[in-house]
């Protein structure tokens, strides 16, 4: 496992992308593309079990930080793909404190949480090592990314922002876009501004992220002090490749 944690403790920032496609080769791909980490995509892809955990391996052989997006805030969804070995979880539609608190301690084994516990999973080395390390190294490395996407998430994140266990807040803005009123325009400042205003509540103690459709976008919020970026997904990679390549073919024809 490439941990987020020692990531963010040693870059001022980390770039990484979505993966809907559920393919170990593509994970591949963007880790030998210079990508920090990938989000395997359980909530919006058609991503089974057994090749989320391929692809965290995959994520593995090159490099590459592997976290899963989980598709809700419950302690089974959040618990599996971690005995599967990802490095940490995204957790969506976080509404409240008590959602933020909640998937913190399903991340994390007694005392710091209330993961169930089974020594004998691939991210315990099918207990090929003392439990007691698996159980000290765990609670230490894993990282929780809550996604901040509505308004209830908005109205207290600064509360949200001082519990423990709490490693990156994601403010979605497509969501946030949608619990604005204004469906899609990401770019609005309305959306830009309550981001923005997550950027300070934070301070430099705590870890904001945010997703951007472009490098442009991106470089704008990392230097508006983002220090954990989602650039694209996959899908969109390869679709915005295939239609330049697609476009310089023809450009240069009669």
């Amino acid at each position: 496992m490439v941990s987020l944690k020692n990531r963010l403790a040693s870059q001022p920032y980390v770039i990484g992308t979505f993966v809907q496609i559920p393919s170990p080769q593509v994970v591949e791909i963007l880790g030998l593309s210079g990508f920090d980490f990938v989000v395997i995509d359980n909530e919006h892809g058609a991503i089974n079990p057994e090749t989320t955990e391929q692809m965290i391996r995959a994520a593995e052989v090159v490099g590459l930080t592997a976290m899963v997006r989980v598709p809700q805030c419950d302690p089974v969804a959040i618990r599996l793909p971690l005995d599967w070995g990802a490095a940490g979880v995204h957790v969506p539609q976080i509404e409240s404190t008590a959602l933020a608190r909640t998937a913190a301690r399903s991340a994390r084994f007694f005392p710091q949480g209330e993961r169930g516990l089974q020594p004998y999973v691939r991210s315990a080395r099918y207990r090929s090592f003392p439990t007691s390390e698996y159980l000290g190294q765990t609670n230490r490395d894993v990282s929780v990314v809550i996604h901040i996407e509505g308004r209830g998430g908005v109205t207290d994140l600064e509360e949200i922002l001082t519990l423990d266990g709490i490693d990156v807040a994601f403010l979605g803005p497509y969501d946030l876009s949608q619990a604005l009123g204004i469906p899609g325009q990401v770019a609005d400042k309305r959306v830009e501004n309550t981001i923005l205003e997550a950027v300070k509540q934070a301070g430099s103690g705590r870890v904001v992220g945010t997703y951007a459709d472009t490098p442009e976008a991106a470089r704008r919020w990392i230097g508006a002090g983002i220090r954990y970026v989602t650039l694209g997904l996959d899908a969109g990679h390869l679709l915005a490749a295939g239609k330049r390549l697609m476009a310089e073919v023809k450009s240069g024809l009669a």
